[in-house]
């Protein structure tokens, strides 16, 4: 059944409604004389006259046929209503709780990025914000998402300093729990490298820009059936008369043809395409389907280095404002834009472009859309447009790493739709902080180590970072290289290198933790280990680990070991444990990367993903759980049905005391051992981690957590050569530089302690109970029946105390970074 054709837009004139009258007219001959035909070649199919006359009618119309079917195929596949829609991604909304940094936060950035508006006055009506130096005032608005529902609500910040001590109701003081702000939007679903999309709805654009798009590029869109023939014929008498191209007649819908369908070649056989296809696409949709469409497609110039399509990505990167907030000039500037976007861009020619802008407001006024005091009005503003920034989208290399995550929507033609919202894990205040971070980092190593630097881009200094939350696995910031911009190959997800000494804390948690079988550990953080020269066979070939700068310490405890990352003591208590052992819990906290049970194993040989590497290391912060990394919470659609949820999956993998056990002594990596830079660049309170450093020093890693983020940082070459340089010097102070932030954005306690963890004071020289007169006593944590029993008898006196303490002074002086 052939479709009843579209009804009028508004001011469509009469012109449009004669003109579907005279078509269904035309149908109707058509119909009868090609009725009358049918029964004449079937009276004659029985003389082989009438049959050769069919054949030939057959070949006649086969070009015709073929052309009809092309044509309703290609137009058939598109859903002009739902490609215009779109498809969002959208960063975790900001939760306002008690002892978070509203400074650190850029709390007064973020409301105004989700358009709320700053008032002297107590807030009325949602949308609005008050803040002052004892407490904030917002009224939030009412959200219905996959994150939250509920209805607008104020809410107060009470302020201690710069951090919120409290979140209360105003009305009557009452305290208000689980907060947080609307999610921002990162960008489209379509947005890619280079490109930057916001398509709107029709209903969204204001109607002088509207008009002045028409007035632009077809004047007579709600007249013509898709090709307008009069301006067809006047674009051929000017280029006749002028000898050369100088005045195209094609209309918005032939336009939006060759956006969707079609090569820009100019060609006879093109044009004839397009002009068919235009035809067809105005039979299926009504006019302001087409329109919507168009003004969401059209190429709007160079912003920077990323391209801009539709009017909603060039209101929001020439002026800074959503589209429905054009003013008339800035309107008919985009508008005479269309024709040659970057010849008129006013960006880069902002003389060309306000005479452009001038003239469309002039063809305006002739047809009856303004008058002339507004024409004239418009025409004296200035051409103002924001400067273009190096940065065109948020978090690109996690952006990409979503839309990987994400099956591309589509119609049921099998094209692509939109009208997704996707709800991501990223913390837009940590992302900012985490690529502030490694800026500082690179410029700090280059300008400090001649041999890193690089004049080629592809070959300089790399690096990357990413952080996430231990107890659900959602990512909460990622960067993935140096400049997305020049190579956006993403380390932290596909980049597979050596995590050299950052694996050891599994080594020893095989060590200290309880059997396969339950069988009890076989050391305690204060058992004794030798650290000296060692040497292997390992099938043929003799292997001997070596330790950074060739120092060695002899015996030493588990705790010693590790804080110092002493490779020979690793590699001896791998071997008793059994190389199968440490494997084992390896694939336990979720390493899923090939190993092989050999010595080099023990000091990190085979290779891992960035992300891989850090997500294992969520069970020692989350109390022992395995955790599946995310990047994506949910994905709704048009109609708000949630097509996929991340639930966050939480496997038991260590026993909590187990891994406790490990963060204490990762806790001492960073008080006093090879992560001590930490604490002098600035962060405290509860820190663990760990510092990696491989071979030649070709990877520099640093992974530290807090209770409620795990970081991970990387620094490198692509082609792996070498640094130079250990963790503690390339990676650490980067992993600070944005710890410093976190630690004020996330605000974290201590780790909890197990009820099955005994502590108790011992002397780490020996490993036994501490007496009164031991020179060193450390405050040791154990697993239930496994703390020492021993009391130390090789300190008996004042005189012995003070002659150990010097010896021992001595003995931990100058001790290197790694």
């Amino acid at each position: 059944m052939t479709p009843p054709p579209p009804a009028p837009p508004a001011g469509g004139g009469r012109l449009w409604a004669d003109r579907l009258e005279r078509t269904r007219r035309r149908l109707g001959v058509a119909a009868r004389l090609t009725g009358r035909g049918l029964r004449r070649v079937g009276r004659g199919l029985s003389s082989r006259k009438g049959l050769a006359a069919l054949l030939l009618l057959g070949l006649l119309l086969t070009p015709f046929l073929v052309v009809a079917g092309w044509t309703w195929h290609v137009v058939s596949r598109v859903d002009l209503g739902r490609a215009q829609e779109a498809s969002l991604i959208y960063a975790a909304g900001q939760p306002l709780t008690a002892g978070l940094s509203v400074e650190a936060t850029e709390l007064a950035g973020a409301l105004r990025r989700l358009r709320y508006q700053e008032v002297t006055d107590k807030p009325r009506q949602a949308g609005q914000f008050r803040r002052g130096e004892k407490a904030w005032d917002i009224f939030l608005r009412a959200r219905e998402d996959a994150e939250a529902q509920r209805p607008a609500l104020p809410v107060r910040l009470v302020l201690n300093g710069q951090r919120i001590a409290a979140v209360v109701n105003p009305a009557d003081g009452a305290s208000v729990d689980g907060v947080e702000l609307e999610p921002e939007v990162l960008s489209g679903l379509s947005d890619t490298i280079g490109q930057l999309r916001r398509p709107e709805r029709l209903s969204a654009m204001p109607k002088h820009l509207i008009g002045a798009v028409l007035a632009a590029e077809d004047q007579r869109f709600f007249e013509h059936g898709g090709v307008d023939i009069k301006a067809v014929v006047r674009a051929l008498w000017v280029n006749l008369r002028r000898g050369g191209v100088a005045q195209g007649g094609s209309t918005l819908t032939q336009q939006l043809v060759k956006n969707l369908f079609l090569t820009p070649k100019r060609t006879w056989d093109r044009k004839l395409r397009e002009a068919v296809l235009a035809m067809a696409l105005e039979w299926r949709y009504p006019k302001d389907e087409i329109l919507a469409a168009y003004l969401n497609a059209i190429y709007l110039g160079q912003y920077g280095n990323t391209a801009l399509y539709g009017v909603g990505a060039a209101a929001r990167s020439y002026f800074g404002k959503d589209v429905e907030r054009l003013s008339l000039a800035e309107a008919a500037l985009l508008a005479g834009m269309i024709r040659a976007p970057n010849s008129y861009s006013p960006v880069h020619n902002p003389d060309r472009a306000r005479e452009r802008r001038d003239l469309v407001l002039t063809r305006m006024r002739d047809l009856g859309l303004i008058d002339e005091a507004t024409r004239a009005t418009a025409g004296h503003e200035s051409v103002r447009v924001k400067p273009p920034t190096s940065a065109r989208l948020p978090a690109p290399y996690f952006l990409d790493y979503v839309r990987t995550q994400i099956e591309q929507p589509q119609n049921d033609n099998g094209l692509p739709g939109g009208g997704l919202r996707i709800y991501t894990t990223l913390d837009p205040v940590l992302q900012r902080a985490a690529e502030a971070a490694l800026a500082r980092g690179f410029d700090r190593l280059e300008g400090r180590y001649r041999q890193l630097r690089r004049a080629e881009p592809g070959q300089r200094l790399q690096g990357a970072l990413v952080a996430l939350d231990p107890l659900t696995g959602e990512i909460r910031a990622l960067v993935g290289g140096r400049d997305y911009w020049q190579s956006q190959f993403n380390r932290i997800t596909h980049a597979r290198r050596q995590p050299g000494s950052a694996f050891k804390p599994f080594v020893y948690l095989a060590a200290l933790g309880w059997g396969a079988r339950g069988e009890p550990p076989r050391f305690t953080p204060v058992s004794m280990v030798m650290d000296e020269p060692l040497t292997l066979q390992v099938g043929n070939e003799t292997w001997v680990p070596r330790n950074y700068e060739d120092r060695f310490e002899g015996q030493v405890t588990i705790r010693r070991a590790l804080e110092q990352s002493l490779n020979a003591a690793t590699v001896r208590v791998a071997a008793e444990v059994g190389f199968d052992a440490v494997i084992r819990v390896a694939r336990q906290v979720g390493f899923t990367s090939p190993m092989q049970p050999v010595p080099a194993l023990t000091l990190g040989s085979f290779e891992v993903t960035p992300l891989e590497l850090a997500t294992a290391y969520a069970p020692l912060a989350n109390g022992g759980h395995r955790v599946a990394s995310t990047a994506v919470r949910a994905v709704v659609d048009r109609d708000g049905t949630v097509l996929e949820e991340t639930v966050p999956s939480r496997v038991p993998a260590l026993r909590p005391d187990e891994a406790f056990l490990l963060t204490y002594l990762l806790r001492g990596v960073v008080d006093r051992g090879t992560g001590t830079a930490a604490r002098t660049l600035g962060v405290d309170g509860a820190v663990a981690g760990k510092t990696g450093t491989t071979n030649e020093g070709r990877d520099a890693w640093f992974v530290g957590y807090t209770s409620r983020l795990v970081t991970l940082v990387w620094v490198g070459f692509d082609e792996r050569e070498a640094l130079q340089l250990s963790g503690a010097q390339a990676a650490l102070p980067i992993w600070a530089d944005f710890m410093r932030t976190a630690m004020a954005v996330l605000p974290s306690g201590p780790f909890t302690v197990p009820s099955s963890v005994t502590f108790r004071d011992v002397d780490p020289t020996n490993g036994k109970l501490a007496n009164r007169y031991c020179p060193i006593v450390v405050r040791e944590a154990f697993l239930a029946s496994t703390e020492p029993r021993e009391v130390c008898t090789d300190h008996g006196g004042p005189l012995q105390t003070f002659d150990s303490l010097f010896r021992r002074f001595f003995e931990l002086f100058g001790k290197p970074e790694r």
